[in-house]
């Protein structure tokens, strides 16, 4: 009994967080705010040139603020 009573007490918890950021993300694109994360913009022309001159492509990120993922990517 104990165990249902906590269940129902987490389902209505977890209920009213869903839709305390329904509201909000709702509120952000009224107000014309962007949301999630930040869009990373590097310079691709850059990242081949780093790479053609032997860089590796963790210090090609390194270089430009990105993920080596991110540059291997790019380079494809």
């Amino acid at each position: 009994m104990i165990f249902t009573v906590l269940s129902a007490v987490a389902e209505l918890e977890r209920s009213l967080i869903t839709e305390r950021v329904a509201m909000g993300l709702e509120r952000a694109r009224k107000e014309g705010k962007p949301h999630g994360r930040p869009k990373r913009i590097f310079d691709r022309e850059k990242a081949q040139q780093l790479r053609d001159q032997g860089k590796s492509l963790r210090e090609i990120g390194t270089i430009l603020g990105v993920n080596k993922g991110t540059v291997a990517a790019s380079l494809d």
